[in-house]
């Protein structure tokens, strides 16, 4: 069965949507990146398309189908490579073919990643489908933050979100993966990734990410203690490399934004910042990063961004 890390909530409630005898004809999947958004639509899929008396049972054909990525009836759509946006076109396509009969299962799953990213032509083609679904149709949009979206859409989904682990339950999913690993490698991919499992695994993947996280650790002591030219020193490195400076800059940032939450229970004390901040001083950092990368991504010059980012965030910090 696909299981989904410490996301309870979700899995009740995903419970409790079977047991009423029928998913909604729209589900909308919340969460940052790397949280399981998509394991999660695997989960419901599987839930929908079961032939087990309890759902999902896991082991019938159907559910095998579904977890090894092979099941007919499960149609799966994302932002097409080179573009940044879910485009209309494609829509357009999925409204061609719902109508469709499912070919083994009672009903046909259209999972659309990235639902976030389409713009209002693209989010009204989708409404007028989702208005009036085939009846053997579920949709389950995947999205990072459902404010993108319109309302007219909201009003006829039903919403979960899902929450990024604690470092400390992180760390205990990295256990059972990697029993071969030694531990503060694995401490170190959680506490980078801010508990974030799909982000903590791909710090485990590539040499790069293990740079970008040991400079996100030390870029958070150097803001928070006011060493300017310490974090100069650190960013001089990513001059020419825009590429590992987008991931250290994006673990930076769930760096911050974790620590207006839960997420760094059980975080090392090396993992923490060099002195205590506000929330509302951790939120600003997180801002100032976001839009950093807004900035790197619109190619101005490495050396002045990193300058400009440095000194708006320690004076931020007061």
């Amino acid at each position: 069965m696909v299981q989904l890390e410490h996301n309870e909530r979700a899995v009740a409630l995903l419970g409790q949507l079977t047991g009423q005898g029928r998913l909604p004809h729209a589900i909308l999947i919340e969460g940052p990146a790397g949280t399981g958004k998509k394991t999660f639509a695997q989960r419901i899929a599987q839930s929908a398309l079961c032939t087990g008396k309890e759902k999902p049972c896991g082991i019938c054909e159907a559910c095998r189908k579904v977890e090894n990525q092979s099941h007919p009836d499960i149609c799966f759509y994302t932002v097409p490579e080179g573009k940044k946006d879910f485009p209309v076109e494609q829509v357009r396509e999925i409204r061609g073919q719902a109508y469709v009969a499912p070919n083994e299962g009672a009903c046909k799953i259209y999972v659309i990643d990235k639902a976030h990213t389409m713009n209002q032509a693209a989010q009204n083609a989708l409404l007028k489908l989702i208005e009036e679904p085939p009846p053997f149709v579920c949709f389950i949009l995947l999205c990072e933050n459902r404010s993108q979206m319109l309302e007219t859409i909201l009003s006829r989904v039903t919403a979960i979100s899902l929450e990024t682990p604690t470092v400390e339950q992180c760390i205990e999913t990295l256990q059972k993966r990697f029993p071969e690993k030694e531990q503060n490698l694995l401490q170190a991919a959680a506490a980078g990734a801010a508990g974030n499992i799909g982000r903590a695994l791909a710090l485990l993947d590539t040499a790069k990410p293990s740079k970008a996280a040991a400079d996100a650790k030390a870029l958070m002591q150097a803001l928070t203690g006011g060493q300017r030219y310490e974090c100069i020193r650190i960013l001089a490195s990513y001059e020419k490399d825009s590429e590992t400076l987008s991931q250290t800059l994006s673990l930076l940032r769930e760096r911050f934004a974790g620590l207006c939450t839960a997420s760094y229970r059980g975080a090392a004390p090396a993992d923490l910042p060099a002195r205590q901040i506000l929330p509302a001083q951790a939120v600003q950092a997180a801002k100032v990063i976001d839009e950093a990368a807004g900035n790197l991504a619109r190619n101005v010059r490495i050396p002045l961004l990193c300058a400009c980012m440095v000194e708006e965030i320690i004076a931020a910090f007061g």
